[in-house]
């Protein structure tokens, strides 16, 4: 088999030219729209599926002094399912387990403080682990629960 010299040297030639083109590509973007490029969009209105009933019903309780948004669907008198989310997302991340696990189990998808819906308290000691699991707590026994299933991540 013969290699074509040619078409090798057009390749390589064709991606160095590309890498200083993003590159630059790039450099203009961030001066023209400057630290904006980093800035977050408010939305008036949240994007449709976020709000597919298929998921569950948005609600809201205060727990500890802050107030946390969660998605509740499934029979209330089928166990519970509770859902915890990492870093850096929201109950959004269990959409697909929350459509799966409506049948058999009532299952909650929580948003923690500082995420989302739920309220965001300033200061560190606000999002000390305790309050973390203070919360959970308080949201399950708001529920009228007493034994559940925890499922989390990270």
């Amino acid at each position: 088999m013969e290699v074509n010299w040619g078409r090798v040297l057009g390749v390589c030639c064709g991606f160095l030219i590309s890498i200083p083109v993003v590159f630059i590509r790039l450099i203009v973007r961030f001066v023209t729209l400057g630290c904006g490029i980093f800035s977050v969009k408010t939305r008036s209105v949240p994007p449709q599926c976020l709000l597919d009933p298929k998921y569950g019903d948005h609600k809201f309780m205060t727990v500890n002094g802050v107030r946390l948004h969660y998605v509740e669907s499934g029979d209330t008198s089928k166990p519970l399912l509770l859902f915890v989310h990492g870093w850096p997302q929201f109950w959004f991340s269990w959409r697909n387990q929350i459509e799966h696990f409506q049948k058999n189990y009532h299952v909650v998808a929580m948003d923690m403080r500082g995420y989302n819906d739920s309220d965001k308290p300033a200061g560190i000691e606000n999002y000390f682990p305790q309050n973390i699991a203070d919360d959970i707590k308080c949201l399950v026994e708001g529920l009228g629960e007493k034994k559940f299933t925890l499922v989390g991540h990270d």
